[in-house]
């Protein structure tokens, strides 16, 4: 029975001592909100998108890229969206791909799936879907339609067609932001390949 209400007094003067909020010569003391350890984790250090950074000296909200950087999966083309750099591409551009099966296969691949509703499989202009102002897509082969070009379909070069694919061409839209620069030049070649089979 002792033992008992000993540690019954016990627990009486544990719970009275922690919750009391003075000391025991009668002062009052202020509650402690106990340790942080990793105040980060609470409280972010971040700054808000756009917002006044102090890391930087100038204070400025946004920060440039770091100069000669581009954008991610942005490849550089140095012709513009212009009759004369298309003209221009035309005669300066060259296919850098190795002309080889694996890439006519990945190619022909690719043109299925961007060019053939509108190309026709076989490159011949009779694909699923015809424009009613242009009316019918020219074939590959046509030497009778005049291209801005001052050519033929037939006489396109590899540079005239991969600058149409890039910014589009008449009714056709632009592909860059679908097809990269190493597939666009694996769809010429398998249309070099259609070109000469329909030759």
């Amino acid at each position: 029975m002792l033992n008992k209400l000993t540690y019954i007094l016990v627990l009486v003067i544990i719970v009275t001592m922690g919750c009391g909020d003075s000391s025991s010569d009668g002062r009052e003391l202020t509650r402690h909100p106990g340790y942080e350890y990793m105040p980060n984790m609470y409280r972010s250090p971040s700054y808000e998108t756009y917002s006044a950074n102090p890391l930087f000296n100038d204070n400025s909200t946004a920060r440039l890229p770091v100069k000669g950087t581009i954008p991610r999966g942005y490849v550089p083309f140095e012709y513009e969206n212009t009759l004369d750099d298309y003209i221009k591409s035309g005669e300066e551009l060259i296919n850098p791909l190795e002309n080889n099966l694996k890439n006519i296969e990945e190619g022909e691949a690719l043109y299925v799936m961007f060019c053939a509703h509108c190309h026709g499989k076989n490159g011949d202009g009779n694909g699923s879907i015809q424009h009613p102002l242009y009316g019918a897509v020219p074939s590959y082969t046509d030497d009778l339609l005049v291209r801005r070009s001052g050519t033929t379909m037939k006489g396109l070069s590899d540079g005239h067609m991969y600058h149409a694919i890039t910014y589009g061409f008449n009714a056709m839209g632009p592909h860059a932001s679908q097809i990269n620069s190493d597939e666009r030049w694996k769809i010429i070649m398998y249309v070099n390949e259609l070109q000469k089979e329909n030759n």
